[in-house]
């Protein structure tokens, strides 16, 4: 280096301060003086603050040139290890490397006066915009309140309707009062119920409680067959089998035996004593904590109170149960003892039991696939034994038990004028027919007339009631004779009252059943619902609290208003149904003075303790029905049982002391502010991770962090352009930035935040290197493109001028590394690969990340098998391109996906195409339907069978399964693997995992943006490589259907089946839509349909014929040619389809199927709103639909052999095809005898036999690579010859000895004495020293060259080595796995021919199939008057036909419905069939889909106001918005300019001058670059009294923003809980800083410890202590 290089202290330059100063003075007195404030700034960088160390001080420092940096570092001079110093034991303490420089931290290396500015780059646009944050305010509301009256309400109406059933079986052999509307003339209606009517009320109690078992078992049956259930051992099977057995005997005995004889109101309070067993097993399962001994007690209580119907009679009713009451509550009970024993209780056995409880919900598909059939043959056998005693067994089972039956109702207490009213009535309803008594047959239902009406007789009259009451002749079986009629009159006279008869309702009970067993499951679907969306507390526990006593309240209400009012409820119920209300037909307030309420209440309050857990949920977003609830069913009349159901949510808790990494504090040296604790270790370098790092996330020793979620994002790179990479990496600062936010928000904060994660990015560069003129390796100009944008988009991420860190550079065995460090610590890593290393294209890139961050880091680093699950669990692998922009929530919320269901194997978002252009616009479109429409129908009926690589989130246990990391590593040997391995990598790596058993699935709402090609031909080579690796990945799953519907359980035969029908509809897609073009322009422009079919068909086969001869380029421009041709001919069909729809009509199969695409596309726009743009662009989709349907498939087809990538070619290629051909030699030339002149020569010949060149340029190849290889070997050659020649002789090698006495002559002795072979090579070597640089570089031309790492282009980076054990690892991966491909002729061209064999029998088989198809739909068509299908709706026209059969063929008109021909009609059914399935399938995504968004969304109005909030909830409820607030960069050093860049303003009211002298001297001075710093400057300098000063100097940022940091309340609770947490801050610095508020916290500190008002200036405190609290 030159002595003026800025980097070196030997150029001597007038020193100049920190704040950009004026040079210092030559005196000795102020050069001391000096030299003491640039010691002391140096200390105050190293300790962790603010200002950065002029270079000439950081020397000093090193060197100990300075004597007050000596006198400050070493105060005892001759002491060889000095003692640590109060700074040097302070926590902040930080000391730099030896090697470490520091000017490389400098944001801004330029000079003075280079201070012109540009603006920071826009930020990003936070959300969607007010209107888009309210309506998920108001939707999240609305469904808070669904949710509750839903649950509720369901609950409530289960129970009682329940209870009704009940009592309608208790009412046999009673009377019951009615309402007086049958026989208005009496004032007391009576209606006997007879024991027989209650047989139908027995077998609805059996439906009610059987129903909920035939679900379970269905649902068992189903996964048992279908899907990949464990098999249950004999032990807990037999165990199930018991409880089970017990608990359907506990449920029969209740409600066949005990129910019918309760009233509703006590029979409602006894569904909550079913707690006995849960009650003692959550006492014996407590663990030892401080509130033990409180919840032991209140144990005891609940088990008291619940054990009350052993010792206290509720009712007198119950005497005859005093037994078989508390003996069927108690097995009923039993039911969920699962959910209760602890599995760390005090107790051993208890912990046993919560272990065999919990491999039981493993089995219970198996399980209770048998075990629900059996318990509904208990409750049948418990109806026979208990309602036998009530009902007769013929009545029981008569097989119209549901039927009507015949009714008496009876009017009392009436004199005879009530009577004769009553008689007159009757005979008004026989209006027009003669007063006679008549019968109906129930037969012929013919009315016969039986006898003349007399009122005089004594007997009871009898005359038809008409319609009023069907009067009907009934038939009885007598033994073995025939059936008789009975007759069985209307009604009956006596003398002060009369009878009524008529029949009740059919099938009433069945209604009844209906309305109990629908309001139990929906009640069971919107507790489900609430617990995924989070709202547990105010859609679950507080109805299940609820439902009880508003059930009480309700039929106590209602039996108070009965017995007042005999018609209340008549119009709903039937007339001879009601509860039983025994005694409480009083006011409902007067429940309280009845002794059995106040052991309801102790009953109700024990359950409500027993299942406190429903109060302090603890699952996960979205989580599966099995982690909700602990047993497949429910009990309908119970509904009480959801909430003893409910799993308990005992989480692994995560500790904040596993989160803090003693690396993180001591990786990096330029942070500002130093941690806290014990004196951290030395840092290992600027940018670099320590050793225990190395291993990323992944920890040395096993701790609950291992179930941290890990999240490795992997991104594969090639020739994006530079606003491509900027988009991927500001996403990836974006990451950064969120997970700094929580880790901070854990790490200081000391909050567990449940959606924590860990992070760490990965760039894989294909094809990273060139060759410079002398073959060696120097990376390309991508390379250094996205190098150079780093600092562009962290500066727009974090809305600040922002300049990392230089990144490590490391040389790889497949070429080399960049290793950053991000804002927030995260580390960043661009591999580069070299092509003469390793393989290049995005698989093998994917099998270098599989096998290094899986196979290196998880399975060969990590020891423990249990380790090893739990990190694999967790661990997710997210699938990035180069162009790829998205945002940390899209993350979280595939990975809620992946947290409920553990058989999840991959999941994908939806992909937004990003460009300018038509192609771009008919790409969002197809995107829009693709995703709505094909896309969910996979994820709900089966499995997604493409995660698309650009942004999907893998499962790395999935990834490690069999046969999918291995055998995706598979080199492709067969013609049929290079299209279905190579051309759609990441759907055949879907294909792996959907084969495995594992779950594909998409969520709506995370949201990705991409780059789409914007050109006709990249699109087109696009799809000419998705098109058949799609085609071949479906048919290897449909040829392996049988294996995967077995192994995988969300894959069934019917999904098998829609993707064959899809797979064929794909295949006959082109000659589908050319029969459409054919048939629109027949009608359009009134042709013969010959005709128009060869003016459709000579374009189609001239491309045909392009495509398998031309190049592709050629077939690319007809292509887009015929393309917009056909374009054109769509306006004709838009017109020719109108005229079909006016001639066919409305209700015609194709405007049926038009108008039901149309309304399925604009439904799934409205139901996408925030997407509801893409649908506009559907005219130019329509439009391309012949070009996309059927030129694109032929061309994708025909191209089958080609399998290059097709997009982002590199252009220099060709470039270098022509620097080959312009690289030929002159004597190449000569020997050519070609007539073409070289550069710059002067020639003149005799034809070919001799040719005089002059003047020649001088030739490339002389200074080539490999002419410099050639020249060295012809050397060594000569140098090889001489030597033989001179031992051959001699006397030529030995000069004449001339020895003399003196050490020279011994000297030249001992060299004329060396062998004269090394004296060769020493020779040699010293003569290639004197060659050019060039050659001597060439020495080394084979071997591994490292000169890319002394490009200037990257001389700021730090340069490290590999660590052995990983060049080891990536060695043996590339040799076995990665080593590039040898190019072998004959090998190629076997690929070569054999793809073209595929190609051609594809196309043949393709062609072959579109074309008969074609032929037989247009020849039956043809024939549609002899063959044809009468479509049956619609109405008739005449038309003309030609006669199928006769001599004639004269048209002859008719008159028909229309005629379709039934190939065209089987199709159409199909493609509409598709349609419904997949409207119904996108239906369902959304409420998914919705159910997401209402999980993740976050109410603010149920929030406590910051005012109201105590310290700890406000820091609790706003911890990672608070972190995320403090750690922002921009505005952290200093106060902003008065003028907001990122503001624009009047040029009136700009201070362009002020604002740059504020940038230079900005210049000047250290710069925070850490998140975590900037977190620590601002968390460590809070005060509530400084809260006016901080508003001051951050004006113009509160203006913009609504901080949460900036209220007070906020700044008071976090300077409160830091103080709580690390000392508390000394108040001496409120008024420092009122005096100069431009210095840092970390600043003023270290200035009282120089400057401390009792020592004097420079003196040290005596007490370490001291300084360690004020930090």
């Amino acid at each position: 280096m030159g002595p003026t290089d800025p980097t070196t202290n030997k150029a001597r330059q007038p020193s100049v301060s920190s704040h950009g100063g004026h040079p210092s003075s030559s005196s000795a007195s102020s050069r001391h003086h000096s030299v003491a404030d640039e010691a002391k700034q140096d200390i105050y960088y190293f300790t962790g603050g603010i200002e950065a160390p002029t270079m000439e001080a950081r020397n000093r420092l090193q060197s100990g040139a300075t004597a007050a940096a000596a006198a400050l570092f070493q105060p005892q001079l001759g002491a060889t290890t000095p003692a640590p110093t109060p700074f040097e034991r302070a926590p902040g303490f930080r000391v730099p490397p030896k090697d470490a420089d520091v000017t490389q931290s400098c944001v801004m290396e330029g000079k003075s006066w280079d201070i012109f500015r540009l603006l920071p780059p826009k930020g990003d646009r936070q959300g969607l915009g007010f209107w888009h944050d309210a309506s998920l305010q108001v939707l999240k509301l609305v469904t808070f309140g669904v949710l509750f009256l839903l649950s509720l309400g369901s609950a409530v109406l289960a129970k009682i309707s329940f209870v009704l059933i009940s009592s309608a079986v208790g009412w046999g052999g009673q009377n019951m009062t009615i309402c007086t509307d049958k026989i208005p003339e009496s004032d007391f209606n009576t209606v006997r119920i007879a024991h027989k009517h209650s047989a139908k009320w027995a077998w609805a109690l059996f439906l009610a409680v059987a129903i909920p078992e035939l679900v379970c078992f269905v649902r068992s049956l189903h996964r048992t067959l279908f899907k990949n259930v464990r098999r249950p051992t004999l032990m807990q099977f037999t165990v199930v089998f018991i409880i089970e057995t017990l608990h359907a005997i506990g449920v029969g005995i209740l409600v066949f035996r005990i129910l019918p004889d309760l009233d509703a109101i006590t029979a409602l309070m006894l569904m909550n004593a079913v707690c006995l067993a849960p009650a003692c097993l959550s006492l014996i399962s407590r663990r030892a904590k401080k509130m033990t001994l409180i919840y032991i007690i209140l144990d005891v209580l609940a088990i008291g109170a619940q054990s009350t119907v052993y010792w206290k009679t509720i009712s007198p009713t119950l005497i005859n149960h005093r037994l078989s009451l508390p003996i069927s509550l108690t097995l009923i009970s039993l039911a969920w003892w699962q959910n209760f024993p602890h599995p760390k209780s005090a107790l051993a056995p208890i912990r046993s039991l919560a272990a065999f409880a919990s491999r039981l919900n493993e089995k219970r598909s198996k399980t209770y696939a048998l075990v629900s059939l059996w318990k509904c043959c208990i409750y049948a056998m418990c109806l026979l034994a208990f309602v036998s005693s009530r009902v007769k067994m013929d009545d029981l089972m008569r097989s119209d038990v549901f039927g009507e039956k015949l009714i008496t109702i009876t009017g009392h207490e009436m004199n005879q004028t009530q009577i004769q009213s009553f008689l007159s009535r009757m005979r008004a309803l026989e209006t027009g027919i003669d007063y006679t008594d008549t019968v109906i047959d129930t037969e012929t239902e013919k009315t016969k007339v039986v006898k003349k009406w007399n009122p005089k007789e004594d007997k009871p009259d009898e005359i038809d009631a008409g319609d009023y009451a069907k009067h009907r002749r009934r038939r009885r079986q007598v033994g073995a004779e025939a059936e008789e009629e009975e007759e069985i009159s209307a009604y009956s006279v006596f003398d002060e009252y009369v009878e009524l008869n008529q029949f009740t309702s059919p099938y009433d009970a069945l209604w009844i059943v209906l309305v109990q067993v629908l309001a139990g499951f929906v009640c069971l679907a919107s507790s489900k619902f609430a617990c995924k969306v989070l709202m547990q507390r105010s859609g679950f526990a507080l109805p299940m609290l609820l439902c009880g006593p508003i059930a009480v309240i309700v039929l106590a209400s209602s039996c108070s208003i009965r017995a007042a009012d005999s018609c209340y409820l008549t119009s709903t119920l039937t007339k001879e149904l009601f509860w039983r209300c025994g005694d409480f037909t009083k006011s409902p307030l007067r429940l309280l003075a009845y002794s059995q309420t106040w052991m309801w209440l102790g009953w109700l309050l024990s359950q409500v303790w027993v299942t406190f857990h429903l109060w302090t949920p603890g699952q996960e977003r979205l989580a599966r029905s099995e982690k909700l609830f602990i047993l497949p069913y429910f009990l309908g009349g119970f509904i009480e049982s959801l909430a003893l159901n409910r799993r308990r949510d005992d989480k692994a808790s995560i500790k904040a002391e596993d989160l803090e990494m003693d690396s993180e504090d001591s990786s990096q040296t330029y942070e500002t502010i130093g941690g806290f604790g014990a004196p951290p270790k030395a840092p290992p370098s600027v940018c670099s991770m320590s050793s225990s790092k190395h291993d990323g996330m992944i920890r040395d020793a096993a701790s609950s962090a291992d179930a941290i979620t890990k999240i490795y994002a992997c991104a594969t790179m090639w020739h994006e352009t530079s606003h491509e990479m900027t988009c991927m990496l500001k996403s990836i600062f974006r990451m950064d930035e969120d997970q700094c936010a929580r880790r901070n928000a854990q790490k200081y904060l000391k909050i567990i935040d449940p959606d924590y994660y860990e992070f760490e990015a990965h760039i894989f560069f294909d094809d990273a290197f060139d060759q410079d003129e002398y073959g060696e390796s120097i990376v390309n100009k991508y390379v250094k493109q996205i190098v150079t944008v780093m600092d562009d988009a962290a500066s727009a991420v974090h809305q600040t001028q922002m300049r990392l860190k230089p990144p490590k550079k490391l040389a790889t065995p497949y070429g080399g590394r960049f290793v950053y460090i991000l804002p927030g610590k995260n580390r960043l890593i661009i591999h580069l690969k070299d092509k003469n290393k390793i393989r290049l294209r995005k698989r093998w890139s994917q099998v270098m990340y599989l096998y290094y961050l899986l196979g290196y880091r998880l399975m060969m680093k990590v020891d423990e098998q249990s380790r090893k699950e739990i990190i694999s669990e967790n661990t997710f692998i997210l699938t990035l391109d180069g162009d790829v922009d998205f945002t940390p929530q899209c993350v979280h919320l595939l990975v809620d996906l992946m947290k409920k269901n553990r058989r999840l194997g991959a999941a994908c978002g939806r992909i937004h195409p990003r460009g300018s252009g038509l192609m771009v616009w008919y790409q969002k479109f197809e995107y829009a339907v693709g995703h709505w429409l094909q896309k969910a129908t996979e994820h709900m009926i089966g499995c997604v069978l493409c995660s698309p690589g650009c942004f999907s989130l893998f499962r790395s246990y999935a990834l490690m399964d069999d046969d999918v990391t291995k055998k995706y590593a598979h080199k492709s040997d067969q013609p049929m693997d290079y299209v279905q391995y190579d051309q759609g990598e990441d759907r055949w790596l879907c294909t792996l995992l959907l084969q495995r058993g594992y779950r594909v699935e998409y969520c709506a709402a995370s949201d990705a943006q991409t780059f789409a090609p914007e050109g006709f031909n990249e699109f087109f080579n696009q799809r000419r490589r998705w098109i058949p690796s799609t085609i071949a990945n479906i048919f290897d799953l449909l040829k392996d259907y049988k294996n995967v519907v077995q192994v995988n359980e969300s894959i069934s035969i019917w999904y098998i089946f829609y993707q064959f029908v899809m797979l064929i509809s794909s295949i006959l897609g082109p000659g589908t839509i050319f029969l459409m073009i054919v048939g629109a322009i027949s009608i359009s422009f009134n042709i013969d349909t010959k005709i128009s079919l060869v003016i459709v068909a000579l374009p189609v086969v001239f491309f045909c014929i392009v495509c398998l001869t031309a190049k592709s380029e050629k077939q690319l421009l007809i292509a887009q040619v015929i393309g917009c041709l056909f374009a054109m001919l769509m306006t004709a069909v838009i017109v020719g389809t109108t005229l079909q729809i006016q001639k066919d009509g409305f209700l015609s199969p194709h405007s049926i199927f038009l108008f039901s695409t149309i309304v399925c596309f604009l439904s799934a726009a409205i139901l996408h709103p925030l997407e509801f743009t893409c649908i506009l662009p559907g005219t130019i989709y329509f439009l391309a639909i012949p070009c996309m349907y059927m030129l694109l498939p032929i061309y994708s087809i025909c191209n089958l052999n080609n399998v290059t990538w097709g997009t982002r070619e590199d252009p220099r290629k060709d470039e270098k095809n022509d620097l080959v051909k312009k690289g030929r030699g002159h004597l190449d030339i000569l020997e050519s005898g070609m007539g073409q002149r070289v550069e710059g020569e002067f020639s003149f010949g005799c034809g070919s036999a001799c040719r005089l060149m002059c003047c020649l340029e001088p030739d490339r190849m002389e200074n080539s690579p490999a002419m410099f290889k050639l020249h060295e070997k012809l050397n060594e050659m000569n140098n090889k010859l001489d030597r033989m020649e001179r031992r051959t002789q001699p006397g030529l090698t030995r000069r004449p000895s001339m020895v003399s006495a003196g050490g020279v002559a011994s000297n030249t002795d001992k060299c004329s004495e060396a062998d004269e072979d090394d004296q060769a090579e020493l020779d040699d070597d010293l003569e290639m020293s004197k060659q050019s640089r060039a050659a001597m570089n060439n020495k080394q031309w084979a071997l591994q060259s490292d000169a890319w790492l002394k490009d200037k282009f990257f001389s700021r980076a730090e340069k490290d080595d590999l660590e052995p054990e990983e060049e080891r690892f990536w060695h043996e991966v590339i040799e076995k796995y990665l080593y590039p491909i040898a190019s072998n002729p004959k090998e190629q061209e076997r690929i070569a021919a054999g793809l073209i064999d595929l190609r051609n029998r594809t196309v043949s088989g393709f062609f072959m199939l579109n074309v008969v198809f074609i032929i037989v739909v247009l020849v039956l068509q043809l024939q549609k008057d002899c063959l044809h299908i009468e479509w049956p709706i619609g109405p008739k026209f005449n038309h003309t036909i030609t006669p199928c059969y006769g001599d004639t063929t004269k048209e002859v008109w008719v008159m028909s419905r229309l005629q379709l021909e039934p190939i065209g009609l089987v199709f159409l059914v199909f493609f509409m069939s598709i349609l419904v399935i997949q409207f119904l399938a996108m239906l369902m995504h959304r409420f998914g889909t919705l159910a997401h968004i209402i999980a993740s969304t976050e109410l603010f109005c149920c929030q406590k106001k910051t005012e109201r909030l105590s310290e700890d909830e406000l820091v609790v409820q706003n911890a990672v918005e608070i972190a995320r607030e403090l750690q922002a960069i921009r505005g952290v050093d200093e106060g902003l300019p008065k003028d907001d860049p990122m503001e624009e303003q009047a040029i009136s009211r700009r201070r362009v001058v002020q604002n740059l002298e504020h940038s230079r001297k900005s210049m000047m001075k250290k710069k925070t670059e850490t998140l975590d710093a900037a977190f620590k400057k601002r968390f460590f300098a809070l005060s509530s009294e400084l809260e006016a000063a901080q508003q001051a100097n951050n004006n113009a940022l509160s203006r913009k923003e609504n901080r949460l940091t900036m209220r007070k309340g906020t700044i008071r609770a976090l300077e409160n809980r830091r103080d709580s947490l690390f000392g508390t801050i000394d108040k001496r610095e409120i008024d420092e800083v009122e005096k100069n508020p431009g210095r840092g916290p970390a600043q003023r500190k270290l200035e009282r410890l120089f400057d401390h008002p009792k020592t004097g200036r420079n003196s040290l405190p005596d007490n370490s202590e001291t300084a360690r609290n004020k930090f």
